[in-house]
Parts: structure tokens; sequence; C-alpha cells
């Protein structure tokens, strides 16, 4: 079950840039695995398909790396409250509900009102993005909003600075995860994984070359939603 789960979800961030942890995590925790060993499975394989992503990319060069790395502490911040706070959150329902209140954002406001909020405040969005992220595992949704209205028309150009972003934010994630709180074990189990996420790599990015932005895009948001209610009703175990 766990293998599918990855090459699916494999094949999904190869498309569309963000899918092992934004998906990743609600389905696990509904499959009653620990938020960090959730962590522990998805970081590695989500850090492999961004670096696929971004070597077979030609816009690499990013003209806001600065406030991708303001948000790299906010991202700690935000697991280091996870940690210490976990007994007294419900991850299901918080991770649902967070995630559906980016996709009423995306939805719900003016499209050219979003666009100008998010222009005049690329800064404290970002490390806005970068605590979700840290507190949710779910920052990738706010971080294809954000970047869906600087890149509106370049589909290529979009995935690879979605996977530049969250090369960054999952690998602060394992590190400090790795190196402070010692709740990252990498095992025989991460190696299986991580090499049929090198294989739906290459499945993922021919299905890539066939979908028009606003399909692919429309989809994702759809899992993401189902993904998200499911979510909060196994938190309220109504699943």
């Amino acid at each position: 079950m766990l293998e599918v789960i990855i090459i699916i979800l494999s094949i999904i961030q190869s498309v569309f840039g963000i899918g092992l942890l934004i998906i990743g995590t609600p389905l696990l925790l509904i499959l009653n695995y620990d938020f960090f060993n959730s962590l522990n499975i998805l970081l590695p394989c989500s850090i492999l398909i961004s670096i696929l992503q971004i070597s077979n990319s030609r816009f690499i060069k990013i003209t806001n790396k600065k406030i991708i790395f303001l948000s790299l502490p906010l991202i700690i911040f935000g697991i280091f409250i996870i940690f210490y706070y976990k007994l007294y959150i419900n991850f299901k329902i918080f991770i649902g509900c967070g995630i559906l209140c980016v996709l009423g954002i995306k939805f719900i406001l003016n499209k050219d009102l979003t666009s100008h909020i998010i222009k005049k405040n690329k800064k404290i969005i970002f490390m806005f993005i970068g605590l979700f992220h840290g507190l949710t595992n779910a920052g990738g949704s706010l971080m294809s909003l954000y970047f869906q209205e600087l890149i509106k028309k370049n589909k290529i150009k979009l995935q690879s600075y979605i996977a530049f972003s969250y090369f960054f934010f999952a690998t602060t994630q394992y590190l400090f995860l790795n190196f402070f709180s010692k709740k990252i074990i990498f095992n025989a189990t991460n190696i299986e994984l991580l090499m049929l996420s090198a294989a739906s790599y290459m499945i993922g990015k021919k299905i890539f070359l066939n979908l028009n932005l606003r399909k692919y895009l429309t989809i994702l948001n759809f899992i993401i939603f189902l993904s998200s209610v499911s979510l909060i009703l196994s938190g309220l175990e109504l699943i």
C-alpha cells in the first residue's frame, strides 16, 4: 500500500511540482502513520523529485532567492511548535482546514486583487508560507498559489520555481529533524521508496509534457480538495 502511494504521489509531484508532502501527509495520517514517521517517509522522496526537476529545467536562476531563504527559519519555528505541542494538536483537522483555507483564498478572492496583494507583500507572504509549511507540511499549496500569480502562462517555468522552492523547504525540514530532533531515520525502506520515486519521475515527466497549464492545475486543486476533506472527516472520526 505504501509503495503504491509513493509511486502515485511521485508521479503527481513530477507533473505539478508538489504532491508528495501536501497530499501524502493527509493520506498517511488517515492510514494512522505518526506525523513525524510520515515526514520520514515523504521528505527524502520529495527532495529527490525536486532535484530531478531542477536538474532538467532551464529556469534554475530565480530572482527571488532571498525571499525563499527568509522563509526557512520560519519552517524550523513551525516544526518546533509541532514537536513540543503535538499532544495538544489534532493534526488531521488542523492540516485539512489549512489546505481548505488556501483553496478558498484561491477561488474566492478576485484574481486582480490577489495578484496585487501578492506582488506588494512578497516577503511577508513567503515567510508565512514557510511557517505554514513547518506547521502543516502543506506549504506547497500556498507556494503554488503564490507562483501562479507571478507566472501565469508558462507551465515549465511555474513548475521549476515551485520545485526550486520546495527543494529548500523539504531539505530544511529534513536536516532539522535529522540532526536536532532525531526524528528522522534513513533506512532500507527509504532507499526502496527513493528508487520507486526516481522511476515514477520518468512517467510524470511524460504526462507533464502532454498537459496544458490550466488542465493540470485544475486536476491538482481537485485532488488537494478531496484529500483535505478526507483528512478532516478522519480527524472527526467520521471515516
